[in-house]
């Protein structure tokens, strides 16, 4: 085999490489799949959906539907709105919020909030400034398996045994 002949087939393979594995064009394809995805679920769009979670839940945005999370924390910017039944350990609000809260230890509304809605919790904190339309209703500890469903029967016990 000639140099010629190597440097042309090692020439032609390169190319069909590069071709191959190109990320370009998959890359673009999928960027232009969220801008779809983004303009599809707007503040418009009756998107609902039920998001369940452990750890603290940052909500920048729109949900609706529920959420709900046995230990979990609720932090909702100024930016967010929540149209949903929510069912969290802790909830510190700062957005709009229209729903039943229910919060097994502290719900805390800022003063950018708005709640449209009852409020069933143990310890409720309203800054100046927050708007709070609804009841609120003393929840006690011991009725905690009931509001938040735990995941397993040993979560349930421990939840009897710990009085939350």
């Amino acid at each position: 085999m000639s140099t010629a002949n190597s440097e042309f087939s090692l020439a032609a393979i390169e190319e069909a490489a590069a071709k191959f594995f190109d990320t370009k064009a998959p890359f673009e394809k999928w960027l232009q799949s969220l801008e779809l995805t983004r303009d599809t679920i707007s503040e418009e769009s009756d998107f609902d959906c039920e998001v369940i979670f452990t750890g603290v839940l940052k909500v920048d945005g729109l949900i609706k539907g529920q959420i709900r999370s046995a230990h979990g924390t609720l932090v909702m910017t100024e930016q967010g709105r929540i149209e949903a039944d929510v069912d969290v350990r802790v909830a510190i609000i700062d957005g709009h919020l229209e729903g039943t809260l229910r919060a097994t230890e502290q719900v805390v509304l800022n003063s950018t909030a708005r709640v449209a809605g009852d409020i069933h919790t143990p310890s409720l904190s309203i800054k100046d400034g927050a708007v709070f339309e609804g009841n609120s209703y003393f929840l006690e500890r011991m009725i905690y398996s009931e509001i938040c469903q735990v995941e397993t029967e040993s979560d349930a016990q421990f939840a009897m045994v710990a009085g939350v």
